[in-house]
């Protein structure tokens, strides 16, 4: 029985899944398995996973004969075939360091107190290899136990990403301090490509808003009052008040007038958070100038506060930035 599995959901892949099962491969830690999910893709992925499979036993791959049109199913999949005490996470395109599994397992291992834990990622920019950003990444600086996955009932398709089984699991536990964070030292690598479902300019606004009020229906009010945990009642709060400002900002690039108001003023009833209060006083000036407003501070979001976060993180950690720089130089 492997220690750790690994959970790959994939879909035409073809570009990104060889790097990410040899980032696997490289582990300086051993007892693993690789569970890849394939969700009907009509490239070379199923192809070039097989090839993977035969020569090691440890990864395996279960093909699905239909899309189910996002991660969150394949996800589920793998997870109730998983056979390690842990579960880890590694989308298609993304990247573990070598000593990625060790550190985290080894840190599980002496903290059984923690069912979650967390690191962050260097993110890049697929076409140019260069290091953009460091943040979460999603997935890919996840590792938990298990019963996390278990009792906070799967991951579910019709809300964004993975945060609603955590969030079950720590209410039904009623005890934040079950998740941490590794290190702030980022020990990943998170691709960043116009391709990609979490790009802003790829989402179709409406479906995206469906997936946020899900979250924001089943962590409603009732819900959150039953926490007792000060620490992550607070949090929960903080959580919901971004989430009704992302709400009214893709209401606002679907041309939703009333919705987009009302989003926004409801993220301000929980707590004064600025975006939402200038974009809500931005989305007075009508659909276009809204579109066109919010696209330009994103570009500059990217190349002013993004840069100046990495050249700090690159000051502080330089030897997990020149490893960073390293591995990517390889894919050039």
């Amino acid at each position: 029985m492997p220690k750790v599995s690994i959970i790959t959901p994939t879909y035409n892949g073809e570009k990104f899944i060889e790097r990410a099962i040899k980032s696997v491969l490289w582990q300086t830690f051993k007892d693993w398995e690789m569970i890849i999910v394939d969700d009907a893709s009509n490239d070379k992925t199923v192809k070039i996973v097989k090839e993977y499979a035969q020569k090691d036993s440890r990864i395996k791959l279960i093909e699905l004969k239909e899309n189910t049109g996002g991660p969150a199913i394949p996800r589920t999949i793998a997870c109730k075939e998983a056979m390690g005490e842990y579960i880890a996470f590694l989308d298609q395109d993304d990247i573990y360091y070598p000593e990625y599994l060790e550190l985290k397992i080894n840190y599980l291992e002496k903290h059984p107190e923690i069912d979650i834990l967390s690191s962050l990622a260097w993110t890049f920019d697929e076409e140019t290899k260069k290091i953009i950003y460091v943040e979460h990444g999603g997935p890919v600086n996840t590792i938990v136990r298990k019963i996390v996955i278990i009792e906070g009932d799967y991951f579910k398709p019709e809300e964004v990403d993975e945060i609603g089984c955590i969030f079950r699991y720590l209410i039904v536990k009623n005890n934040f301090k079950r998740h941490s964070l590794l290190s702030p030292e980022p020990i990943t690598l998170y691709s960043r490509h116009p391709s990609q479902n979490s790009y802003v300019e790829n989402k179709d606004a409406m479906k995206f808003v469906k997936r946020i009020e899900a979250l924001i229906n089943e962590f409603d009010e009732g819900t959150i009052k039953k926490i007792g945990d000060k620490k992550f009642l607070n949090y929960i709060k903080y959580v919901r008040k971004i989430w009704y400002s992302r709400l009214g900002n893709f209401y606002c690039l679907a041309n939703k007038l009333l919705e987009r108001r009302k989003a926004f003023k409801n993220s301000l009833k929980i707590g004064f958070y600025w975006f939402s209060l200038f974009f809500l006083l931005l989305s007075y000036l009508g659909f276009e100038p809204y579109r066109k407003i919010e696209y330009f501070l994103r570009i500059i979001q990217r190349k002013l506060f993004w840069r100046t976060k990495v050249f700090v993180y690159k000051l502080k950690y330089p030897e997990s930035y020149k490893k960073a720089k390293q591995i990517l130089s390889k894919l050039l």
